[in-house]
C-alpha cells in the first residue's frame, strides 16, 4: 500500500459510488416536486369547486362560471400556478345534475345531487376533475 496517497480505483471506485447516490438523490427530489404540484393542482380544483358552489348558491339561473368571475366576485383568491410559481392559471367550472336525478321541479333542486367539472389551464397544460366523484374528464379551454 503507497503510504502518500489514494490510489486511482479508490478514488474510481469513490465518485461511482458518490454519481449513484447523486442520482438517487436527484431522481427522489424530482419525484417529490411533481407529486406536490399535482397535489396543489387537485386543491386548487377542488378550491374552485367549493367557490363556484358558494357563487352558484349567490347567481340564480347561472350553471357555468370561470375562474377570473370568481376571483372578481371575491368567491377565491387568484390562482397562482404551482410548477413555476409567477404565472397564473385560467379555468372555469360548469354544473350539471347527477346522472340518476330526475327533472327538475321547483322542490328537486338539492345541491348533493350537483356536479362540478373543474377545469384549469397552467403552463404545464390543462387538468379537469368532476366533484365530488374526482373523475378526471376532458379539457376543452
Amino acid at each position: 500500500m503507497n503510504k502518500k496517497g489514494f490510489t486511482m480505483v479508490e478514488l474510481l471506485g469513490t465518485v461511482v459510488i458518490l454519481g449513484i447516490l447523486l442520482t438517487m438523490a436527484i431522481a427522489g427530489y424530482t419525484r417529490y416536486q411533481d407529486s406536490s404540484s399535482q397535489k396543489a393542482y387537485n386543491l386548487m380544483h377542488q378550491g374552485m369547486a367549493q367557490a363556484a358552489e358558494n357563487y352558484f348558491m349567490d347567481t340564480l339561473g347561472s350553471d357555468s362560471v370561470t375562474l377570473d368571475e370568481l376571483v372578481e366576485g371575491q368567491y377565491m383568491e387568484s390562482a397562482k400556478d404551482p410548477w413555476n410559481k409567477e404565472g397564473t392559471c385560467t379555468g372555469k367550472v360548469e354544473r350539471s345534475l347527477g346522472e340518476g336525478s330526475s327533472a327538475r321541479t321547483q322542490h328537486d333542486d338539492v345541491l348533493e345531487e350537483y356536479y362540478y367539472e373543474v377545469q384549469l389551464r397552467c403552463n404545464r397544460g390543462c387538468t379537469c376533475l368532476e366533484y365530488p366523484t374526482k373523475k378526471k374528464c376532458d379539457c376543452d379551454i
